[in-house]
């Protein structure tokens, strides 16, 4: 993190989220493995492959040393950022308060299917009598009283409803009922959404602001602002045409962006078909790119123009990944910095990067 203060420091953000111009692109590195068991190592090593997560079982005690080694590297990098705590990301917990089983693996927890049809609950979900939502509530007010201040906190990666509807039916049970049963998936997409919605809404009761400021991170990015922040995500999305995606998802997106005042949506460089539509709604305010690993997605060199696309429509676009050599060189003369920022994964402590 700069040594400077974070009420000096938030304009370089402010100027991120604005377009305006700079005379660089906003950095934040990203430390401590690329998967969410490589980052809490400790707090993940009393599980076992295969083992069915209850709520018991995931404690802010266990991941406590995790926490302050996370703070301290990046705390020690020298970049515009500082570290975001959240609670775990590695548990699918959307998917598991909507009743999915959560399920350890090697390196994050992944969230079963149950449900023979595609149709939402006919009652509402009461999240006061809910185990695993209590258990992240009780995670996030644990983790503030951690932070002390040192560091902000925010919800955890917490996927759309597209992705959490998938994980209930069975992605290649849902997908078809698109087309062979649309009323029942609309309505369990709407039932996943206003649950997100209530998640988030009580989650920001209990996270003060940080200096005045918000952020939101965890997984894979950073955003900070004097507004409010909301991350998003549906990588659901792959799955589906154009067509069927600006039907049944985009309205919902732009209803799940009342979750704050600044939203950002994560995708994938291996699947950009979405950037048209997004653009085109402009619902959300900021377009975050996972650069893909080598061989999953296009090279640097093809995303170009989708990246100058997204700069054209003064919209702000984050980039996280592992970044080459060569990489850094096409971004550097093929990019504006004004409304840019650069996350990239930092794989080696000590191996940072300088502004």
């Amino acid at each position: 993190m700069s040594n400077r203060p974070p009420e000096e420091l938030i304009e370089r953000h402010e100027a991120f989220l604005a377009c305006a111009p700079t005379d660089r692109p906003l950095l934040g590195g990203w430390l401590g493995g690329y998967f969410p068991a490589e980052q809490f190592p400790r707090g993940t090593s009393r599980w076992h492959v295969g083992q069915k997560l209850e709520p018991d079982d995931v404690r802010l005690e266990s991941f406590a040393e995790d926490y302050e080694n996370l703070f301290r590297i990046h705390r020690d990098v020298d970049d515009d950022f500082f570290h975001v705590g959240s609670a775990y990301w590695g548990v699918p917990w959307l998917e598991a308060i909507l009743g999915c089983p959560v399920v350890v693996g090697e390196t994050t927890c992944w969230a079963e299917s149950f449900l023979s049809r595609p149709d939402a609950p006919a009652a509402r979900m009461n999240l006061d009598d809910n185990p695993w939502f209590h258990c992240l509530l009780r995670f996030t007010r644990e983790l503030v009283d951690l932070s002390a201040g040192r560091f902000p906190v925010c919800p955890p990666l917490l996927r759309g409803p597209g992705d959490a509807a998938a994980a209930m039916r069975g992605a290649m049970n849902l997908i078809p009922e698109y087309t062979d049963a649309p009323d029942g998936v609309r309505g369990l997409l709407e039932y996943g959404a206003d649950v997100r919605l209530e998640v988030i809404r009580r989650l920001n009761d209990v996270i003060p602001p940080w200096h005045g400021t918000y952020a939101a991170g965890g997984y894979p990015s950073k955003i900070w602002s004097k507004r409010t922040v909301a991350y998003h995500q549906e990588d659901s999305a792959a799955l589906l045409s154009p067509k069927l995606f600006r039907e049944f998802l985009l309205p919902l997106e732009r209803r799940l962006c009342r979750a704050a005042e600044v939203n950002f949506i994560h995708l994938h460089s291996s699947c950009l078909w979405p950037v048209d539509a997004l653009l085109e709604d402009g619902c959300f305010d900021v377009l975050e790119i996972n650069i893909d690993h080598e061989g999953a997605g296009p090279a640097m060199s093809q995303l170009i123009p989708t990246f100058q696309k997204i700069q054209a429509h003064r919209t702000p676009l984050l980039l996280w990944g592992e970044f080459s050599e060569d990489d850094w060189q096409c971004l550097r003369k093929e990019l504006n910095p004004a409304g840019l920022s650069l996350q990239p994964m930092i794989s080696e402590q000590g191996s940072g990067y300088r502004r």
